[in-house]
């Protein structure tokens, strides 16, 4: 389990951050790495009626860590996508913390 989800990136940005990203969050994320699903999602951004060039945008779907881990994880996404995707684009992650009774995985919960 952790699960990121990505939008407003070309799938080969993400096929080629999945390398090594899942290395190194593995060990800040306290998760064996065969537990990381990574995703694609195909994205179009509008504004008033108009498609608009978006920005890199991860979600981070996980069961709850400390703050301080928390940080160092979005640090880290950051880092490897500003290396794909230069400067002047912002990058946002947001977690979303999922609950053990509410994680179903072959119709048994982890809570």
């Amino acid at each position: 389990m952790p699960h990121l989800r990505f939008r407003g990136l070309a799938r080969d940005t993400v096929k080629q951050v999945s390398k090594t990203l899942v290395d190194t969050l593995a060990p800040l994320a306290g998760s064996p790495k065969e537990h990381f699903t990574l995703e694609f999602i195909p994205a179009e951004f509008v504004q008033q009626g108009q498609a608009v060039n978006g920005y890199p945008f991860v979600e981070v779907l996980w069961f709850e860590r400390p703050l301080e881990v928390q940080d160092k994880v979005a640090a880290a996404i950051t880092e490897a996508l500003r290396a794909r995707v230069g400067e002047g684009l912002d990058i946002g992650v947001v977690f979303t913390r999922l609950e053990g009774r509410n994680y179903y995985e072959n119709g048994s919960h982890f809570g």
